[in-house]
């Protein structure tokens, strides 16, 4: 008859470990907490940088007269009368609510940014600048500087800051409900496949931003290959200072898609959580789970 070795005890958790554990869940949670509480505010905050951008946008001139097909398209004078206060009903009391201390506009604020266009900060007339382009000499020293655009760089370090700070919140968010994950059982594991579920889908949304976060590297390369061929390659200046004036354009236009995304991200994030709180915290709590609630 076959022996078998003798159970091996199963090993235990020392209080400073459990300790531990309590520390980050509580950290964790007041990260999920303060995403709910500023919903309103930072949806309105991302709403507002969107106005601004399809304001600054400089190919919205030529948008005009055609209007748009899309009402995600239309420039609103403000966004001040969007009301998100209540947006997310939850049955845990992790409801948006007015924010004891309130999201902080850092600069450059969307208004900042109007406010700089109105000065006349914004970019050089690229129009003008090829019209009075000289003929090439192949002299360098002789290239008239390359136009600018000062508030496109301030609306990218703006994005910039808010999609870190974004895809943190969202990492800390998809470790919360890891946090809440139960032992396994054999007979009922529904509510963790709802937060297996959810994990998912905020993993995708983070993916999304981490991307948005990655634009203004990908922006700095282009226009450094642009600037070093457009002196390397005096003869050739003209067209690389044309490549480097539309690819400010284009960027205005990813510009404006990437604070839509940001701000689709927040309030559909902010959403799927409250529809599935009471299961994501308590997954072995509720008999009556029968899978993901869907928007």
């Amino acid at each position: 008859m076959a022996s078998f070795p003798p159970a091996q005890p199963v090993p235990e958790i020392a209080d400073e470990t459990k300790s531990m554990f309590a520390v980050v869940n509580d950290e964790l949670t007041k990260n999920l907490q303060a995403f709910m509480d500023n919903l309103p505010e930072l949806t309105a905050k991302y709403s507002r940088f969107l106005e601004a951008t399809k304001s600054l946008n400089p190919k919205a001139a030529m948008r005009k007269g055609t209007g748009p097909v899309s009402p995600l398209l239309k420039c609103h004078k403000s966004s001040s009368a969007l009301n998100y206060e209540g947006m997310c009903e939850s049955p845990l009391d992790l409801t948006p609510k007015r924010p004891t201390n309130p999201v902080e506009t850092q600069d450059p604020s969307a208004e900042e940014l109007l406010e700089s266009a109105a000065n006349n900060t914004h970019q050089d007339d690229p129009k003008l600048f090829l019209k009075n382009f000289d003929e090439p000499t192949g002299d360098p020293a002789k290239l008239p500087p390359l136009p600018e655009d000062p508030l496109l760089s301030m609306n990218m370090d703006s994005l910039t800051r808010e999609t870190y700070e974004l895809h943190t919140i969202l990492s800390g968010i998809c470790d919360w409900i890891e946090m809440q994950m139960p032992a396994i059982r054999l007979e009922d594991n529904r509510g963790v496949i709802v937060q297996e579920s959810v994990i998912r889908h905020l993993i995708h949304m983070r993916t999304s931003v981490q991307g948005v976060n990655g634009r203004q590297n990908t922006y700095a390369r282009k226009v450094a290959d642009c600037v070093s061929k457009y002196y390397k390659e005096p003869l050739s200046a003209k067209e690389y200072a044309k490549g480097l004036i539309k690819h400010n354009m284009d960027t205005w236009d990813q510009l404006e898609r990437d604070w839509r995304d940001v701000r689709q991200v927040v309030i559909l994030a902010g959403r799927l959580l409250s529809l599935n709180l009471d299961k994501l915290q308590s997954p072995h709590n509720n008999p009556t789970v029968h899978g993901m609630n869907y928007m």
